[in-house]
């Protein structure tokens, strides 16, 4: 490994905004991403899943990655770029243009389709083409669920670093602290439960709600880290009381219109990605706007 392990922290995973078109758009990106970081966030998770990286040209995928990694090193703030892709071949390509660009360390999702041993093999050559660390993405979806004793096989890989877990199984996340490798990380990824995952010992969050609440997100996870329980699940009873309506209404609508409002983005989830309008905005707003305020205005 020529870099040190990415062993803790709140990441941000960065929005990819683009327009009508679902072109990136640099200039916006690169504002943005300046502005985040001058908060209390340790880093930046580059095109992730809230950063539709996965729908984005594999040449804007390097660029974000290479705005990202630039901005990340002015700020003396860690960049960790998501490389999965559709095929193995692609996602190698992207480890390889992010440790050429500086990145601190590739985090990937599994390949599609591939079954256990065949993401073995990925993972091996992931590794083998980055040469720095690799975070593993976890996220159980149709066709890429595996169980407790695959995942912990695969953190046993020499250049795995560490893991984000983003399953709805607490447990899940619970049994992958208690039974991760020794200095092996584990970041949280479901935002729902960021206090107590926290208080069970996971090292990081890496979460959406980081973008717009960056304050909120970033206070659960010291607040929790330090002890100070009580203030932890304060933020994190509002968090999740939001969490609850924009499931409700739709959650890449809601986020988008959330980013929209605070004069962000107007567009960030491409086709075929549902979208918000003025009428969903008026709906929405009407429920969440007193809980996006209170999370909006935590020092």
């Amino acid at each position: 490994m020529s870099l040190q392990p990415i062993k803790s922290g709140v990441l941000v995973p960065a929005v990819s905004p683009c327009d009508e078109r679902d072109r990136f758009l640099e200039t916006q990106f690169a504002d943005a991403l300046e502005q985040g970081l001058c908060g209390p966030l340790d880093g930046v998770y580059l095109c992730g899943g809230t950063g539709d990286g996965m729908k984005m040209r594999l040449e804007e995928r390097k660029s974000a990655a290479e705005i990202g990694i630039s901005i990340c090193r002015r700020h003396g703030k860690t960049a960790l770029v998501q490389v999965g892709a559709y095929t193995m071949r692609d996602a190698l390509d992207l480890a390889q243009h992010a440790a050429a660009s500086g990145a601190d360390g590739v985090s990937s999702v599994p390949l599609p389709g591939a079954n256990h041993t065949q993401q073995m093999q990925y993972y091996r050559a992931l590794v083998q083409a980055a040469g720095i660390p690799v975070v593993l993405y976890y996220m159980p979806q149709p066709g890429v669920s595996f169980t407790l004793d695959n995942v912990l096989e695969s953190l046993q890989i020499p250049g795995i670093t560490g893991i984000k877990s983003s399953t709805n199984d607490f447990f899940f996340t619970q049994q992958l602290i208690a039974e991760k490798p020794d200095g092996c990380a584990v970041f949280n990824g479901k935002d729902e439960y960021l206090a107590p995952a926290v208080i069970h010992g996971a090292d990081g969050g890496i979460g959406m709600w980081a973008t717009v609440f960056p304050n909120a997100y970033a206070g659960i996870y010291r607040e929790a880290k330090a002890g100070d329980i009580a203030r932890a699940f304060e933020l994190q009873k509002d968090l999740n009381a939001l969490c609850v309506v924009v499931m409700r209404h739709g959650l890449l609508q809601s986020f988008a219109c959330i980013l929209h409002e605070l004069g962000m983005y107007d567009r960030v989830f491409r086709a075929p990605a549902p979208q918000y309008d003025a009428a969903f905005a008026r709906t929405f707003f009407a429920e969440a706007r007193p809980l996006v305020e209170r999370l909006r205005s935590v020092e």
